[in-house]
């Protein structure tokens, strides 16, 4: 039962910092719009950044849906180790 506990906590952790890294990429996504320059844009650059952008949001997004599952497991596990219990008087 506390084995089932933990990993749900971890799950939460793990969904929490998925969460964080997608908007994170998000601002770096933003940051890149801002700070365009009007004459002396490198495109090449440009585009570089949002390949990486891109990834960073795909592995981000996989991330939070690995977890949102472990979490889900780790709820019916602890749900069914909660109904095994024997207490003992």
């Amino acid at each position: 039962m506390l084995v089932s506990a933990i990993a749900t906590f971890q799950a939460i952790d793990a969904q929490h910092r998925a969460g964080m890294a997608m908007m994170s990429t998000s601002n770096n996504m933003l940051s890149g719009i801002r700070n365009i320059g009007a004459g002396e844009t490198n495109f090449n650059a440009l585009h570089q950044q949002d390949v990486k952008n891109s990834n960073d949001m795909i592995k981000a997004q996989f991330m939070y849906q690995v977890a949102s599952a472990w979490k889900k497991h780790s709820e019916a596990q602890l749900k069914k180790d909660i109904k095994n219990l024997n207490y003992l008087a």
